[in-house]
């Protein structure tokens, strides 16, 4: 690793970069999924399969020590 690497937090504010890097991952993952329902092939909403009404779950049967 480059000794002089924190000298890049000097150019450029933690904060600003931190915040600008969120908002550009949101808008990001927004777009890849308005893209995905735009398409006939990917769009989850209206493919015609019901949601599972009811979920199983295993039972839970304590251990006998």
């Amino acid at each position: 690793m480059n000794e002089k690497l924190y000298k890049i937090w000097l150019l450029v504010q933690p904060t600003t970069a931190l915040t600008a890097l969120g908002v550009f991952l949101i808008v990001l993952g927004l777009a890849i999924h308005m893209i995905l329902l735009s398409t006939s092939d990917f769009n989850w909403l209206e493919d015609g399969i019901p949601a599972v009404e009811g979920v199983q779950t295993a039972q839970v049967v304590p251990q006998q020590m």
